[in-house]
């Protein structure tokens, strides 16, 4: 079995992913900081998914996603499983409906940087 990158890069860093989202989760103690640290990953995930989702195939970026949010899941054992998957979600939501109604602006575009 061999390894081919140009084929696989979706699933390796879906699985690297998960390990990272589990440490992360292992490592949160307090219930609070669980549920920001989820939030927080919704509202990247939703940002990489506005900017992917018009120039891009979107299914290597669910599966990285959805490698995060299950590895941070799994490893969540001080906090509610189902709160934290509802403050990724409403992260996610937030952050999505932010961008589409351009409140928040995207970084490298013309009345960004000339407000």
């Amino acid at each position: 079995m061999s390894l081919k990158l140009e084929e696989q890069w979706a699933e390796l860093i879906a699985l690297l992913l998960l390990v990272i989202g589990f440490i992360t989760a292992i490592l949160l103690h307090n219930p609070f900081f669980n549920y920001l640290t989820a939030f927080i990953g919704g509202f990247l995930s939703a940002r990489l998914y506005y900017f992917k989702s018009h120039k891009q195939p979107l299914l290597p970026l669910i599966l990285i996603t959805v490698g995060f949010l299950l590895g941070y899941l799994i490893g969540t054992i001080w906090a509610s499983r189902f709160v934290t998957f509802v403050f990724f979600a409403l992260g996610f939501a937030s952050s999505h409906y932010l961008l589409k109604r351009k409140i928040i602006g995207i970084f490298k575009s013309e009345q960004y940087l000339y407000k």
